[in-house]
């Protein structure tokens, strides 16, 4: 089962719109994938898949690109927020840990 967390950027002043969807977790053969969309909002955007030896390389990941998003106000003018969050595999600790820690950041 895999795991995904949906983020969103929106300026209007800036016509800042963007979306970034990381999905994460074991596949039917038991490899650890990092699959990671992106682009404007309404568009088809684009994709990227990661496959990890192993969980704590995969969730390592996964923290790296949330906190590149962590640094958009300064680098795109607008700050990232979680939209949606879906925990459907056995990761939703560290999900919980991760969303946590992502919005406190957003709210300072």
């Amino acid at each position: 089962m895999l795991d995904s967390i949906l983020l969103e950027a929106c300026n209007p002043e800036l016509n800042i719109w963007r979306s970034y969807r990381i999905t994460f977790g074991q596949d039917l053969f038991g490899s650890w994938i990092v699959e990671l969309s992106y682009g404007r909002i309404g568009s088809r955007g684009r994709s990227r898949t990661i496959l990890a030896e192993s969980e704590t390389q995969a969730m390592g990941y996964v923290e790296q690109c949330l906190k590149k998003r962590q640094s958009a106000p300064k680098r795109i003018g607008a700050s990232y927020r979680i939209k949606q969050l879906s925990r459907q595999g056995n990761t939703s600790k560290l999900l919980s840990k991760i969303s946590d820690e992502f919005q406190s950041a957003n709210q300072d």
